[in-house]
């Protein structure tokens, strides 16, 4: 059987976290094999303790969560992030933001493991998602890229599936979002228009918060 997509959610933050875990629990997979994160043993007592959020250049740092907005499509966006600190906390939930202009990166950790990163762009104060990549523990598993096609108000999404022990690329599957948010809740977007001959369409899900 093929491997199920990973699907990239970004915030709304509680739910679209478990999101960019995936469909399991990265603490627990990674329990005493991987160095540094959650469930990592100290070679002194066997005591778990979670990993540092490393302080990265240009980074604020915050453990409030998104504020999140409607655009002009009726999708939910994030418009900032609340609860900046000056030092960000190893346990719990901590989002790392970076702007540079209109372009805004911003990254998750839980516990000191990163679950996700993610980059695009601001217009009109609410984040455009144009990059995003999903970890487990400290690999990536995989990667979305998103083109907003204007003229068409389609955003065209390619998901790439990869090998976190070798890094390579083992599933790649196109798809397209519309912008307009679908009118009535638990129906599903068409995706129809994805180009003839691509990868098989994602299932449309509920719309994560900030794409």
């Amino acid at each position: 059987m093929s491997r199920p997509i990973v699907r990239l959610g970004v915030l709304a933050l509680a739910v679209v976290v478990c999101g960019v875990a995936c469909s399991s629990d990265p603490a627990k997979e990674n329990k005493g094999s991987v160095p540094g994160t959650v469930g990592a043993q100290t070679a002194a007592g066997g005591d778990a303790r979670p990993a540092k959020v490393p302080i990265l250049a240009g980074y604020v740092y915050y453990i409030g969560g998104p504020l999140l907005k409607k655009d002009a499509y009726g999708r939910d966006r994030i418009a900032k992030f609340m609860g900046e600190v000056a030092q960000p906390p190893a346990r719990g939930m901590v989002i790392g933001a970076k702007r540079d202009g209109d372009r805004l990166e911003y990254r998750v950790w839980a516990n000191g493991t990163p679950l996700g990163m993610y980059r695009g762009v601001m217009k009109d104060g609410l984040f455009w998602r144009e990059y995003a990549e999903t970890f487990r523990g400290d690999k990536t598993i995989a990667r979305e890229f998103s083109v907003n096609d204007e003229a068409a108000q389609l955003m065209r999404v390619k998901v790439e599936d990869v090998d976190p022990a070798t890094g390579e690329t083992i599933r790649v599957t196109e798809s397209t979002k519309k912008f307009k948010a679908p009118e009535l809740p638990g129906i599903p977007e068409d995706d129809s228009s994805a180009a003839p001959g691509k990868a098989e369409t994602v299932p449309a899900a509920p719309a994560p918060a900030g794409q």
